[in-house]
């Protein structure tokens, strides 16, 4: 069995993969991968992980509720994003027709980002469940006994 610190330092590694320089898309990786470790472990075992978390200052469950204007879902000023958002000139965005084709692509990434965490949740469900029925069929062949 693992350690907290153990289980921190692997969904640390986990996280640091791809973000680039982006603090707030670290946070986002990181909080993800805890909360599916977490979602994989006894009740005990996930809040002590998630609270050890919480103690390291990266672990923040509520980062992807807020979104600012004027920054794409990786927490980067539009134009300087690595990864291309918005990665043209500002006065692109002129016309209201525009505008609206700005809120509309935000909106499909940010539906991208909450398809992926729901996908997540449901992994977790799917591990969560089998580990009950797991649980149920050693009590059942206990009882047949």
């Amino acid at each position: 069995m693992s350690t907290v610190a153990e289980l921190y330092e692997t969904a640390n590694s986990a996280a640091s993969k791809g973000c680039g320089c982006s603090y707030e898309l670290y946070v986002q990786k990181l909080t993800r991968e805890i909360d599916q470790t977490a979602s994989r472990l006894a009740p005990d075992q996930a809040a002590a992980l998630q609270d050890y978390a919480r103690q390291k200052g990266n672990y923040a469950p509520d980062a992807d509720e807020g979104h600012l204007e004027g920054f794409c879902c990786h927490g980067i000023e539009y134009g300087c994003c690595p990864a291309g958002c918005d990665d043209v000139e500002e006065d692109y965005w002129d016309s209201e027709d525009q505008e609206a084709a700005r809120i509309a692509l935000n909106q499909e990434i940010m539906a991208e980002i909450e398809e992926e965490a729901e996908q997540a949740r449901m992994a977790a469900v799917a591990s969560r469940d089998a580990r009950v029925l797991d649980r149920i069929g050693m009590i059942r062949r206990r009882m047949a006994v």
